[in-house]
């Protein structure tokens, strides 16, 4: 969850970005100040070189796990101002996207692919987002419903955001 806060196995922080296709640095840095407190409007009139060095500055000292989420594009953790994780310091980067190259392109250690949902997950996803009220609504709604989650084809994301705009 993004309200994570306890220390597990030593881990201080945990901070959750989406990033999606459109990858802007500053984005992700303010993501990542709110996260450690940075925000206000003295964070706000900092150049990109000097938020940088906050951050930087704020989490060299800290175990943390950074989650990158749905990248489509290598993001330099340095330009951003995070620190190198290393075996050393405990710290973690991980991220989702949906490309290979990516994968390679981000210096990846062990890549995990996820399989699409089965068809009766992906419906069982797409109905918990969609909601009983808005399915008995109609009773021409739970067959369109399904047509429309078969569309996703298992794709999570897919199934989440049109699920949750249909509610």
């Amino acid at each position: 969850s993004k309200s994570f806060r306890e220390t597990v196995d030593g881990v201080q922080i945990v901070i959750w970005v989406v990033v999606s296709s459109d990858l802007r640095v500053e984005k992700i840095q303010d993501d990542i100040a709110k996260k450690l407190g940075l925000r206000g409007e003295e964070w706000n009139q900092k150049e990109k070189i000097e938020k940088v060095a906050d951050i930087h500055a704020r989490m060299q000292n800290k175990r943390f796990v950074l989650l990158l989420d749905d990248i489509w594009r290598k993001v330099d953790l340095t330009e951003v101002g995070v620190p190198s994780p290393t075996r050393e310091n405990g710290c973690k980067v991980v991220f989702t996207t949906r490309s290979r190259e990516v994968c390679g392109r981000m210096g990846v250690d062990d890549p995990m692919e996820v399989q699409c949902l089965t068809n009766k997950e992906a419906w069982n996803l797409f109905e918990k987002k969609v909601g009983p009220l808005t399915l008995k609504s109609h009773p021409g709604i739970p067959e369109q419903a399904r047509k429309v989650a078969e569309k996703c084809r298992g794709l999570p994301l897919a199934l989440n955001v049109i699920g949750e705009t249909m509610s």
